[in-house]
């Protein structure tokens, strides 16, 4: 930074001090530094009086700030303008700086021939992270840059990941994606969109996929509701696996599974209403779990009914 603060030594330099003898006509020498003034444009202006006079209004003394005159008056306003481009410079230089940090960082992790970061990659940021490649806060991670296709970051990506979570190295991502997890409220808009993100996440866009595979769907559920589970989840997904018939959720039923849950949040069915518009998926799902109640019952009562034989 030798010659980086130069122009600021420069600036900060105080005035010369006039010689005394000089003191009594210094107020009628123009300041230099005020360009395209003559001396006239520094006297106070004459303005009419009700009475018919003339008076010109007192300017007043210099004062501790040196605003006080005209001549302070400018030279402060190049002061703070100056202090204004500093700071600006100095905000471009903070914020290539922080690119720089960040592109080295997608650097240690990217593909030796393809600039992209790739399965290796990902697992040793993992590593690095202290977190598992199939926990809930990389899936934060991917949210946070947009990822379109799982088990890749493109550069863009990343740094815009970076950008988003304000990190430029392993230990600051480490932190901030451990305080979104914890902060991360289910109830609101943020949730909904990092849910809505996942299923597209999830989806193989290599081969133009827009349905998710079950199995996949099954294991993202589990993912993205590992700190909160919602109590209808665990048998939902249990009808997911029993049925050979479901071998995809479409974006619709991915969407519409948060409404339903909500619906039935403390998971009684009873409360499901089958008129509105719920995708066929969850009315089976409904149909099949009242048949497994009804089974569980008949096979207590027919226990029940052994039971008083013997």
């Amino acid at each position: 930074m030798g010659n980086c603060f130069s122009c600021l030594r420069s600036k900060s330099t105080s005035r010369p001090v006039a010689d005394s003898s000089d003191n009594e006509n210094l107020d009628n020498v123009p300041d230099k530094r005020v360009g395209g003034l003559d001396s006239n444009d520094l006297n106070p202006p004459v303005m009419a009086m009700s009475n018919g006079a003339h008076n010109a209004p007192v300017l007043g003394s210099v004062g501790s700030d040196n605003c006080g005159s005209l001549r302070s008056s400018f030279t402060c306003t190049r002061l703070t303008s100056t202090l204004n481009k500093t700071n600006i410079r100095l905000n471009n230089f903070s914020t290539k700086s922080f690119q720089t940090r960040v592109q080295k960082l997608f650097d240690m992790y990217k593909d030796a021939v393809e600039d992209l970061i790739l399965i290796d990659g990902i697992e040793r940021l993992c590593s690095d992270l202290q977190m598992s490649p199939e926990e809930f806060r990389i899936l934060i991670l991917a949210w946070k840059c947009d990822a379109h296709q799982m088990c890749r970051f493109t550069r863009a990506e990343f740094l815009n990941g970076c950008h988003a979570l304000q990190v430029d190295s392993v230990s600051l991502m480490k932190n901030k994606l451990s305080d979104v997890a914890n902060d991360l409220n289910y109830n609101t808009e943020e949730f909904k969109s990092l849910y809505r993100f996942t299923f597209k996440f999830g989806l193989d866009n290599a081969v133009g996929q827009r349905i998710l595979p079950v199995d996949t769907a099954i294991v993202l559920w589990k993912l993205i509701f590992n700190i909160r589970e919602p109590e209808i989840l665990e048998r939902w997904l249990n009808f997911l696996e029993s049925q050979d018939n479901i071998r995809g959720i479409p974006k619709d039923t991915w969407n519409m599974f948060l409404n339903f849950a909500e619906s039935v949040s403390n998971g009684d069915l009873s409360n499901y209403d089958d008129t509105e518009a719920w995708p066929s998926v969850f009315d089976d799902f409904v149909e099949y779990e009242n048949d497994q109640a009804n089974q569980n019952i008949s096979e207590k009562g027919i226990g029940k009914k052994h039971g008083s034989v013997l």
